[in-house]
């Protein structure tokens, strides 16, 4: 087992949990949301600098927000689903199509530099830009792919060089068994069945940082957020 992976029992029903993966812990918890034309103002006191968050299953997108020193972005999923949204980036052609919904938000905010952070269904779509060597016009530096659902979007990564990737782990999810189908745990894979993390993170070619959650919950203030921007955490 891998030092980051967590050990214990899971809380009845953690695994059929909105999880493929999102509820009520996966909100896009911003607060203080600016307009939608923020980014247009803000960019320029942030250096181009841009933290994107892509949302988990049922949740969705929010405005642009000015942060310290960057601009938090949180473009909404290509697929409608309850309440909210989820990104599904398989086939072909659904890939575009949830890769431009990224691409229109950071091109209206004239990001320069970028962080892509998933969460969940958001992080197995994050890690699959990643392993498509996706750079957006070499302005990402860095991904960090959330507690995962871990599916086959990674087999053959083949990342672009110079990008940095994190992958933080709950523990949450591991009760669904490695070689499990998708769609009897109402998971979103790409492949159509669950790879083990182990098998994940080596086919990342990243070790499992341990999230400071042991619940299916967002880590929203991981280090490298920030840090791959050039700004302190």
């Amino acid at each position: 087992m891998s030092p980051g992976r967590r050990g214990g029992a899971l809380a009845a029903g953690l695994a059929t949990l909105a999880v493929g993966c999102g509820g009520p812990a996966d909100s896009t918890a911003n607060s203080e949301l600016s307009s939608p034309g923020v980014a247009a103002t803000v960019s320029g006191s942030s250096n181009g600098a841009c933290l994107v968050r892509l949302h988990g299953k049922s949740e969705t997108g929010a405005p642009p927000q000015a942060a310290n020193g960057y601009v938090e972005l949180a473009p909404t999923g290509n697929e409608p689903d309850g309440d909210g949204h989820m990104w599904i980036y398989f086939p072909e052609d659904s890939y575009a199509e949830a890769r431009q919904s990224v691409v229109e938000a950071i091109d209206e905010a004239s990001c320069e530099q970028i962080v892509l952070n998933g969460f969940s269904n958001g992080a197995a779509f994050a890690a699959t830009l990643y392993c498509r060597g996706e750079t957006f016009g070499n302005r990402v530096v860095g991904v960090v792919v959330d507690d995962p659902v871990p599916d086959e979007g990674v087999v053959d990564c083949s990342a672009a060089d110079g990008v940095e990737v994190a992958l933080y782990w709950t523990g949450a999810l591991e009760d669904v068994e490695a070689g499990t189908d998708c769609g009897s745990v109402g998971w979103i894979c790409a492949g159509g069945r669950v790879l083990g993390i182990d098998d994940y993170a080596d086919a990342l070619g990243t070790p499992i940082l341990s999230s400071p959650h042991d619940e299916h919950i967002w880590y929203r203030d991981a280090p490298e957020l920030v840090s791959w921007l050039g700004l302190q955490p």
